[in-house]
Order: C-alpha cells, then sequence, then structure tokens
C-alpha cells in the first residue's frame, strides 16, 4: 500500500474480552505501521476503549495505533454520536505517554487535533484545520471532514497516558475506503511529530499551542461559547494557550480563558460583525 512502511505477517489473537465489561471484541491483527505497533479489530465497542484497554493491560507504547472497522459505540466529546456510516469512515486511537504535568493535561488535544489535520492535509493536498477543540475541517469551506477526542490518565503530579481518538469522514475529505491505511499511515507520521513537542515539558507545550493556533480557523473570529454546566460567553478568538484552552477577548477587551472540559457547544458567527450566530459543524 502507497506510503506504509514494509510489514511483518500480522497475527491473529484471540481469547479475552479486551476494553472489560460485555460488548468487547474477542480477536485482532497485530502487525506494525511505520515503526508503531498497530492492532486492527473487525469489530469492537470502540477503538478508544480498544485502546485504553492496550495501554492500561499490556503496556502499549507510546504511538501505538488501534483501528476498527465497526465500532459499537462511536462516541467524541461529552458523548457526542459519529454519524457518518463505517464503511466511509476511517476510526483509529492512537496511545500517548507525554512527559507532562497535570497542569497542562489538555496539551494532548494539541497534538491529536494536529496529527489528524495534518495527516489529513498530507494526503489530501488540501487545507485542513482544526475548529478548537473537536472538529477538524476544509479551511476552504469549513465543512466537516473528522473528529478528535482525548482521554487523559493521570499519575502522581505527570500524565501516566493518554488515548487520542481520530474519526475522519473518507467522503468528505474525497478518499476511498481502500486508502485508510495512507490515511492512517500519515496520522501516524504527524503525530510522531506533534507528540514529540510534548517530551519538552512547557517549552514543547507552547510550541504545541502556537501551531495549533495557526492550525485553527477560528481565530479572529466572534465566537459563542455555551458552558457547562450553565452560562454562555462571547468574543473573539485570540488563540490557544499550551493549556489547550480557547482565549476570548471580548468587546471590552476582556481575556478569558475556555477549558476544553467547561465547553457544551462553541457557534461561529458570520463574516460581518453584525451577522447571526449559526448552527456549529454537526
Amino acid at each position: 500500500m502507497a506510503g506504509v512502511a514494509a510489514q511483518p505477517p500480522a497475527e491473529t489473537v484471540s481469547g479475552g474480552v479486551l476494553g472489560g465489561g460485555s460488548g468487547g471484541t474477542t480477536g485482532f491483527q497485530e502487525t506494525e505501521l511505520r515503526g508503531h505497533p498497530y492492532r486492527h479489530f473487525t469489530v469492537a465497542i470502540s477503538v478508544g476503549a480498544m485502546a485504553l484497554a492496550w495501554a492500561r493491560q499490556d503496556g502499549a507504547p507510546h504511538g501505538a495505533a488501534v483501528v476498527a472497522d465497526h465500532e459499537i459505540n462511536a462516541l467524541g466529546r461529552i458523548g457526542d454520536a459519529w454519524t457518518v456510516p463505517q464503511p466511509a469512515t476511517l476510526a483509529a486511537a492512537l496511545i500517548m505517554r507525554p512527559s507532562i504535568p497535570v497542569g497542562v493535561a489538555d496539551a494532548v488535544w494539541l497534538a491529536g487535533g494536529l496529527a489528524g489535520a495534518r495527516g489529513a492535509a498530507s494526503l489530501t493536498g488540501r487545507s485542513i484545520g482544526v475548529w478548537w477543540p473537536d472538529t477538524m475541517v476544509d479551511r476552504a469551506t469549513d465543512a466537516v471532514v473528522g473528529k478528535v477526542s482525548a482521554e487523559v490518565q493521570l499519575g502522581p503530579a505527570q500524565v501516566r497516558s493518554a488515548v487520542v481518538t481520530l474519526r475522519f469522514d473518507l467522503g468528505a475529505l474525497g478518499i476511498d475506503a481502500d486508502r485508510r491505511e495512507d490515511l492512517l499511515g500519515e496520522v501516524v507520521t504527524a503525530f510522531d511529530q506533534t507528540s514529540a513537542w510534548l517530551a519538552e515539558g512547557a517549552e514543547g507545550c507552547a510550541q504545541a499551542a502556537a501551531a495549533y493556533t495557526e492550525c485553527c480557523p477560528l481565530v479572529g473570529r466572534r465566537v459563542k461559547v455555551v458552558l457547562l454546566p450553565k452560562g454562555v460567553t462571547r468574543g473573539v478568538v485570540r488563540r490557544v494557550d499550551d493549556a489547550a484552552r480557547l482565549e476570548l477577548v471580548s468587546s471590552t477587551g476582556m481575556v478569558e480563558r475556555i477549558a476544553i472540559d467547561s465547553l457544551r457547544r462553541l457557534e461561529v458567527a458570520g463574516a460581518g460583525p453584525s451577522e447571526p450566530f449559526p448552527d456549529p459543524p454537526a
């Protein structure tokens, strides 16, 4: 397959259910993709659940990848369902073991979102951006091409591990289903680059934030942020900081920082200063 490193014969593993509880899966193929271990499930409760089980139970290394042809429970941030038909989806999860303190744990969202956007851009030649915090878009049209989410496992004072889940709409990207592994290969290569920043501590998190801000089409646009558990705030997006918070500047010049776990949804205003806020991307 184009762009994918030579692989050893796949090993089929079966037996205990991974991911815990009912609805998991009992078998997968394990091989290697661009220097990283790679597990391919035909059916899985979700790629994120399989990656979490691999990281917790079997000590999967940084950069290990999981894909599934069919997910039983394909959910993203705050339980948002992925509605693209699964034959037209690449669903992948990447395991990260970053050297970052708990205070900037959400920086894993930056590395994951950038990897998804850069990988898709590399394969398609399109300009792909990330609408903070979880939506990948074609920057020419604002059309949604994918979603990202992250789950972080905390240790004493530092992040122990994280799982970044990426789902791509192959049709929106103009990619045939038989090129899933090509796309995954480009994402894994980009992930090597973006996650390396997080091995550099605070300075690396700042680099990731600067790259993410450059990749974020929301910068300079007016947004309305609906908060959890309640509340609304508005402003112009200035940047995304090294803790993955969205910085808004109000009409009075006040700066507000919005954490990912406080976001219910984000709505973007039209191009003009007085245009209303349309529905956000699905």
